[in-house]
């Protein structure tokens, strides 16, 4: 029995991508549930379209970083989580979760670590005009797009091209692969 926790701060077009692969059979999983920092995050709304459990968890609301994430980890206890996925989770990840969960955190990160880390990583790419971008999944430690990595896969950039047309490429092939690696992970295969 294998349950995961998405985290996600935003659209969550990568966790719909996970949703539909779950409800497939495709991505090999018990339970699904959301973990949000953000009120109002299209992610929220998928989730309660899809009837998967959604926990909103606000900074503002704690003493400090550490006290927030004691609270998220009661619940990831209380809900067994094995792995937690970060998909678009704009917030760093401390030694809180990160010493429950050694080597059970992933993040899919829109570019080629080690190259462009952080927030803007797609407009760091056309600013810089490189010819090659994509998406990196990686295991999170403590310094920021940092961890081992895991998978990478290339997107062409075009002189063209604009943010959002880079980014609906790097998406499409994030949302192709990422639950795939997320069940290699999860057999113990990688």
């Amino acid at each position: 029995m294998t349950n995961i926790a998405i985290f996600a701060s935003g659209d969550g077009s990568n966790f719909q991508s996970i949703i539909d692969a779950f409800k497939t059979k495709k991505l090999i999983v018990d339970k699904i549930i959301l973990i949000t920092n953000k009120q109002n995050c299209y992610a929220r709304t998928r989730a309660k379209i899809n009837n998967i459990k959604n926990y909103n968890f606000l900074l503002q609301d704690y003493e400090d970083k550490n006290e927030y994430e004691r609270d998220i980890l009661k619940t990831l206890k209380k809900e067994n989580i094995d792995y937690i996925f970060l998909a678009g989770y704009m917030t760093m990840i401390t030694n809180i979760l990160l010493d429950e969960y050694n080597n059970k955190i992933i993040n899919t990160h829109p570019s080629l670590l080690p190259s462009f880390k952080g927030k803007d990583a797609i407009q760091y790419a056309l600013d810089y005009k490189v010819y090659l971008s994509g998406f990196t999944i990686h295991y999170v430690n403590i310094e920021m797009d940092a961890g081992e990595i895991i998978f990478q896969k290339a997107v062409r950039v075009f002189k063209k091209d604009t943010h959002d047309s880079l980014k609906k490429r790097i998406q499409k092939q994030e949302h192709k692969y990422y639950w795939q690696i997320m069940n290699k992970i999860i057999k113990g295969e990688i």
